[in-house]
């Protein structure tokens, strides 16, 4: 039977609520016959997660609009593994209650670190860094996410690793301790470079799945890094509980809150629209609610690069990605990412990479 968690918005929500809340949800269960298994309780923010089996999405509603007479701002299914990948083992449960082994409530944040290893590309020094090289750091670098506790979300064909943690202290020391790994490696890795981002997200939002903010947003501080830098955002740093200077010690830099907005929007705004030609600075003041001047100098900070640069970058990242997976031509792969021209794409992908995309396998 699927598994499902909603998400609630409860200002001033107490453990002592939701263990009512909860034993009325199983009151009423078997009616619907769905099952109550576990729920997280974040006192501090008013948000409760609750995980429930049942037939499909409308019976685990029903269920609760009965029991509590209010409907969860979200609910979404759980896809094969990912609830053990983030949530699953070390845990006690106190009559649906997670907390950790401690006792302490598990709040349901967890800690999600972008790994990003760049590959030279240009033919002069793409055989020096072999891919058998690459995958030889990944499996060490996936080592010291094991080291300090935490999950790999490894895509094999991707040269990333998604490191998932329970605490903010194990993913600080295990992306500190990959940085410097990879400094300090020798050979063949010299030619190599990497960027790292760091968030705390939860478990589900009002507008997305199952972790998948926390995921994206990862990604995104990782994009923007600077070659060898470890981007963070100011909300994991607070829940750090961190002095600024250790971090600036160690190669990280914080974003913002509002920041944070900002890329959201900006990512996902181009995202939705990489395939239109007309995709142009003009479309993305309105659509973020900046004049042209606040974007180009938001842009310009954020990522070191002008807004046009930043969206043609977009472009031609998405195209390396398709060109990996070998399933399409470089011409339906250019009109795909915004270029109506197969010749310009093959010069624009040349200039920013250093190779054709006839020669990416």
């Amino acid at each position: 039977m699927p598994i499902y968690m909603d998400f609630h918005d409860l200002p001033e929500i107490t453990v002592e609520d939701s263990q009512k809340a909860h034993l009325r949800d199983v009151s009423v269960q078997e009616k619907h016959k769905v099952r109550y298994l576990k729920y997280w309780i974040n006192e501090q923010e008013g948000k409760a997660y609750c995980l429930v089996e049942g037939p499909n999405k409308e019976a685990c509603k029903a269920t609760h609009k009965e029991a509590n007479g209010k409907e969860a701002c979200n609910l979404v299914e759980i896809k094969d593994g990912m609830y053990d990948l983030f949530l699953g083992d070390q845990q006690k449960i106190d009559q649906g209650l997670v907390r950790h082994f401690d006792g302490e409530v598990d709040n349901g944040y967890r800690f999600i670190m972008s790994l990003e290893l760049m590959r030279p590309l240009t033919l002069a020094t793409q055989k020096k860094v072999s891919k058998k090289t690459v995958d030889q750091l990944k499996l060490e670098c996936i080592g010291i996410v094991e080291k300090y506790h935490g999950r790999d979300f490894n895509r094999l064909e991707e040269d990333t690793i998604l490191g998932i943690f329970k605490t903010p202290e194990a993913a600080l020391n295990c992306s500190r301790d990959i940085r410097l790994l990879i400094l300090s490696s020798k050979g063949k890795t010299k030619s190599l470079n990497f960027k790292m981002g760091l968030c705390a997200g939860q478990p589900v939002t009002k507008n997305r799945g199952f972790f998948e903010e926390a995921m994206s947003l990862a990604e995104i501080l990782s994009s923007i890094s600077d070659a060898s830098e470890i981007t963070t955002s100011r909300f994991f740093f607070q829940i750090a509980n961190l002095k600024e200077q250790v971090l600036q010690d160690n190669g990280f830099r914080i974003i913002e809150t509002q920041d944070i907005a900002f890329l959201t929007s900006l990512y996902r705004f181009i995202g939705n629209n990489l395939e239109k030609e007309t995709l142009s600075v003009d479309l993305l003041g309105p659509e973020l609610g900046v004049s042209r001047a606040q974007l180009y100098r938001k842009i310009r900070s954020l990522t070191g690069i002008s807004p046009n640069h930043f969206i043609r970058n977009q472009r031609l990242d998405k195209a390396m990605n398709l060109l990996k997976k070998g399933n399409s031509t470089i011409s339906k792969i250019a009109h795909e990412v915004g270029f109506n021209n197969p010749s310009y794409f093959s010069k624009c992908f040349q200039n920013r990479f250093g190779i054709s995309p006839s020669k990416i396998k």
